[in-house]
């Protein structure tokens, strides 16, 4: 699990990059909370690769994002 965790920590850094966020994990954890309705230390956990959310967040987040689900997860089709 630790290494799904770090590969989808990854690629939500990304994905912030790409909206211009902040390089500070406390601000992108900031802003992720907000964006998600999550707590800002579930944020920061999910931005550090300390957990792979569950399906209904994953989902929020690839919306938010406009990525693949499947990209964003790791899974394979």
């Amino acid at each position: 699990m630790p290494q799904s965790a770090k590969v989808f920590a990854e690629k939500l850094n990304n994905c912030l990059d790409e909206t211009g966020a902040p390089a500070q994990i406390r601000e992108r954890a900031a802003i992720l909370s907000k964006m998600l309705d999550i707590s800002k230390q579930q944020a920061w956990s999910l931005l550090e690769g300390q957990q792979v959310p569950e399906k209904p967040l994953l989902e929020k987040i690839a919306s938010e994002f406009d990525v693949d689900l499947h990209w964003l997860s790791n899974e394979k089709h």
